[in-house]
C-alpha cells in the first residue's frame, strides 16, 4: 500500500523556523527558512532493515496519538486498549490522520483511497447511479483487497487486487486528480504564508 502521507511538523525557534514534510514524491524535506536551501531524503535510499524500524516507530507514534486524549480517571488499561484497537482498525484501513477530538487534526486518507473513493464515484456516475458511498467505507473495502505477493528479494510474483485497480486507465485518471487538488490546496497554503516568510528576504 502506498506510503501514508504523513502531516508537516514543525520546530520554532526566535528567528528561524524548521519543518519537515513528505512531498508528493514520497521524500521527505526538511525547511529552514528562505535563505536556508532545503535537505530531502528518499526512503527508499535508508537500508531496508531501518525501513522497517522506521515504520513500526511510526505506526506505534501514531497509535499513542489516539490514547493521547484520554485524561484522568477516563485513562484506563481497558479505554487505553480500546483506543489502541481503533487506531490498528484505522491504520489497516488507510486513515492516517487522527479523527476531531482524538488527539487533534482531521481525518486524512492516503492518495490511492481518495483516488479509490473518485474512481468508483467516477464509475457510478457513468453508469448513471447515485454515489453515497462515503471515503471510510471506501477505506474499509480497499484494506480487503489483496497486496502483491512478492518473494524473499521482493520481486512481485503474483499481482494482488490493489495493482490491478491502479492500472486501469479510470483509477489512474482519479489519481492524477486527487494529485492535482493536494497540489493546489498545498500551494494555496504556500501563498497564504509568502508575505510573512520573504519579509526579510535578500532576493
Amino acid at each position: 500500500m502506498e506510503l501514508f502521507k504523513m502531516s508537516e511538523t514543525q520546530t520554532t525557534t526566535s528567528k528561524k523556523q524548521m519543518s519537515f514534510s513528505v512531498l508528493d514524491s514520497g521524500e521527505i524535506e526538511a525547511s529552514f527558512g528562505p535563505d536556508i536551501e532545503p535537505l530531502r531524503l528518499n526512503p527508499a535510499d535508508v537500508p531496508e532493515a531501518v525501513q522497517l524500524l522506521a515504520i513500526s516507530e511510526g505506526l506505534i507514534s501514531r497509535s499513542r496519538g489516539y490514547v493521547s486524549r484520554l485524561e484522568g480517571e477516563d485513562r484506563t488499561p481497558e479505554n487505553m486498549r480500546a483506543q489502541v484497537l481503533k487506531a490498528f482498525d484505522n491504520l489497516r484501513a488507510g486513515v492516517w490522520k487522527l479523527e476531531r477530538g482524538e488527539g487533534g487534526g482531521s481525518a486524512d486518507f492516503t492518495i490511492e483511497i481518495e483516488a479509490a473513493w473518485l474512481f468508483r464515484k467516477m464509475k457510478a456516475e457513468a453508469k448513471g447511479e447515485t454515489f453515497t458511498e462515503t471515503l471510510g467505507e471506501t477505506a474499509a473495502m480497499w484494506a480487503q483487497l489483496t497486496d502483491d505477493e512478492k518473494d524473499a528479494d521482493g520481486k512481485v510474483i503474483t499481482k494482488g487486487q490493489k495493482s490491478q485497480v491502479k492500472a486501469l486507465p479510470r483509477y489512474q485518471q482519479a489519481l492524477a486528480q486527487v494529485k492535482a487538488r493536494r497540489a493546489a490546496e498545498k500551494a494555496a497554503k504556500l501563498a497564504a504564508k509568502a508575505d510573512a516568510e520573504e519579509a526579510d528576504s535578500p532576493f
